[in-house]
Parts: C-alpha cells; structure tokens; sequence
C-alpha cells in the first residue's frame, strides 16, 4: 500500500513538530534552541558536534515547517 506513512516517517514527523513548538511555542526558548542545535561554522564558539544532525530539525517559521 503506498499511502502508509512508515513508522520512521511518524517519527521524524514528531521530532520535527516538537523542536518547532520548543523553539516559537515556549517563551524566551528561541535564542536558546538556534544556539544549541543550529549549524554554526565549525570555527565559531557556538559551534557544537551534534549540530550536524539538530540543524535538520530547526525550522524558519510556521510556513518552512508546513511546507516541508
């Protein structure tokens, strides 16, 4: 059936959702979310390793995230 959406679909689906309400739904969180799990230049102070995975679950508003 090709209109199922698999399990690992579901799944990144949430953790999409969940980093979009944490970073535009949660007061004072936003600074704090692009700062953690934003991609920053690995020369950058701000750069961290695990921000090669985060930054694909950062999102640039409500119309990035509806229409990804």
């Amino acid at each position: 059936m090709m209109n199922k959406i698999t399990d690992a679909v579901k799944h990144l689906i949430i953790i999409n959702v969940l980093f979009y309400v944490a970073t535009y739904m949660l007061p004072n969180m936003e600074e704090k979310m692009l700062a953690w799990f934003a991609l920053f230049y690995p020369a950058s102070e701000l750069f961290k390793p695990w921000q090669f995975i985060t930054h694909m679950f950062m999102h640039g508003g409500s119309m990035h995230i509806i229409f990804n």
